[in-house]
Protein backbone atom coordinates (compact mmCIF):
# COMPACT_ATOMS: atom_id res chain seq x y z
CA UNK A 1 0.00 0.00 0.00
CA UNK A 2 1.22 3.56 -0.91
CA UNK A 3 -0.36 6.54 0.90
CA UNK A 4 0.58 10.53 0.37
CA UNK A 5 -0.13 11.92 3.64
CA UNK A 6 0.07 15.69 5.00
CA UNK A 7 1.86 15.85 8.16
CA UNK A 8 2.88 18.25 10.31
CA UNK A 9 6.44 18.27 12.55
CA UNK A 10 5.97 19.25 16.16
CA UNK A 11 7.88 17.87 19.65
CA UNK A 12 10.08 15.96 17.36
CA UNK A 13 7.09 13.64 15.66
CA UNK A 14 5.83 13.69 12.35
CA UNK A 15 1.87 13.93 12.72
CA UNK A 16 -0.70 13.44 10.46
CA UNK A 17 -3.00 16.20 9.52
CA UNK A 18 -5.98 14.36 8.75
CA UNK A 19 -6.84 10.86 10.34
CA UNK A 20 -5.06 7.98 7.83
CA UNK A 21 -6.77 4.78 7.60
CA UNK A 22 -6.06 1.66 6.56
CA UNK A 23 -3.07 1.36 8.69
CA UNK A 24 -2.61 -1.14 11.62
CA UNK A 25 -1.63 0.43 15.17
CA UNK A 26 2.59 0.30 15.49
CA UNK A 27 2.64 -0.77 12.30
CA UNK A 28 6.54 -0.07 11.25
CA UNK A 29 6.54 1.98 7.33
CA UNK A 30 8.79 3.67 5.15
CA UNK A 31 8.58 7.45 4.55
CA UNK A 32 9.69 9.73 1.98
CA UNK A 33 9.38 13.54 3.13
CA UNK A 34 8.93 16.32 0.86
CA UNK A 35 8.15 20.22 1.51
CA UNK A 36 4.45 21.54 0.28
CA UNK A 37 3.96 23.17 -2.69
CA UNK A 38 2.69 26.55 -1.27
CA UNK A 39 0.20 27.61 -3.59
CA UNK A 40 0.64 31.36 -2.58
CA UNK A 41 3.95 31.87 -5.22
CA UNK A 42 2.18 30.70 -8.08
CA UNK A 43 -1.00 32.97 -6.70
CA UNK A 44 1.46 35.92 -6.85
CA UNK A 45 2.25 35.28 -10.70
CA UNK A 46 -1.08 35.91 -11.60
CA UNK A 47 -1.51 38.92 -13.87
CA UNK A 48 2.01 39.43 -14.25
CA UNK A 49 2.13 38.57 -18.04
CA UNK A 50 0.28 40.92 -20.44
CA UNK A 51 -1.84 39.72 -23.01
CA UNK A 52 0.69 39.43 -25.56
CA UNK A 53 3.46 38.30 -23.48
CA UNK A 54 0.89 35.09 -22.42
CA UNK A 55 0.01 34.64 -25.99
CA UNK A 56 3.77 34.53 -27.37
CA UNK A 57 4.32 32.17 -24.40
CA UNK A 58 1.37 29.36 -25.62
CA UNK A 59 3.01 29.85 -28.81
CA UNK A 60 6.59 28.90 -27.71
CA UNK A 61 5.01 25.89 -25.26
CA UNK A 62 2.57 24.45 -28.77
CA UNK A 63 6.03 24.65 -30.96
CA UNK A 64 7.66 22.65 -28.68
CA UNK A 65 5.59 20.40 -27.57
CA UNK A 66 4.53 19.41 -31.26
CA UNK A 67 8.53 19.15 -32.24
CA UNK A 68 8.17 16.42 -29.27
CA UNK A 69 5.19 15.17 -30.23
CA UNK A 70 5.64 14.61 -34.01
CA UNK A 71 9.40 12.80 -32.95
CA UNK A 72 7.76 10.32 -31.36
Amino acid sequence: MTLTIEVIFEDNVFKPVKPVEGLQEHERMIALISPRVKKERLRNLAGTLSSEEANEMLAVIDEEFGRVEGNW
